[in-house]
């Protein structure tokens, strides 16, 4: 399908699975191409082989939750817009997935009315402001798994505020030796400065 928009659906309901591809045919936004996934277990796969622009995720599914699904993505820095499909929303439902790293939800009574489209291009339109961030964080996860054991511990200690003389005293290491690998975190993660790291490293670690 030329131009099309690949849009993937996680949900062990096919019958849902069907009224969504009815549903974004009849969209003038489109062509969006709707792939499926009806496994939880091969979600993650499935996003990694699809790369898709959007991902409609089921709130239940068979063995996990769609919230679970969102961590693991946003753990191994997989940032696709996600609209988790509810049978029913509330407010708390809403802190939910935005806690889990969603980023909109859809009662799924509400596919075949105007409410799908408006979320769609809200999402849409959120993602592509937050492109350039999104990429950082991608980035930056992936440098991450560079990092030593150690450089790790001594990153954590970082973030959290501890000064070279405090971390050396912590880990009973030489200031020297933290000021080595504080250098090696520095230049491993691209930071121009504590501060630059900090943010790099806690924009990350959001969603985790």
């Amino acid at each position: 399908m030329p131009n099309s928009i690949p849009v993937l659906m996680i949900d062990d309901n096919e019958d849902d699975i069907v009224l969504l591809r009815e549903r974004l045919a009849e969209l003038p936004d489109g062509p969006y191409e709707l792939s499926s996934e009806v496994d939880a277990d091969n979600a993650v796969a499935r996003v990694k082989q699809i790369n898709p622009v959007l991902i409609f995720l089921d709130y239940r599914l068979s063995t996990t939750t769609g919230l679970e699904v969102i961590r693991e993505m946003r753990k191994l820095g997989l940032l696709q817009p996600v609209i988790v499909l509810t049978g029913q929303g509330d407010e708390y439902l809403a802190a939910e997935i935005t806690r889990a790293g969603a980023n909109a939800y859809l009662v799924k009574d509400d596919i075949s009315t105007p409410r799908l489209p408006e979320t769609i291009e809200a999402v849409l339109e959120e993602a592509r402001k937050n492109a350039p961030d999104r990429a950082e964080r991608s980035e930056t996860l992936a440098r991450l798994d560079n990092l030593t054991p150690r450089e790790n511990e001594v990153l954590d200690e970082i973030v959290n505020g501890l000064t070279n003389k405090q971390i050396a005293a912590k880990m009973s290491r030489s200031i020297e030796t933290i000021k080595v690998h504080r250098a090696h975190i520095m230049s491993k993660l691209m930071a121009d400065s504590t501060a630059d790291l900090v943010r790099r490293v806690t924009n990350a670690r959001v969603g985790k």
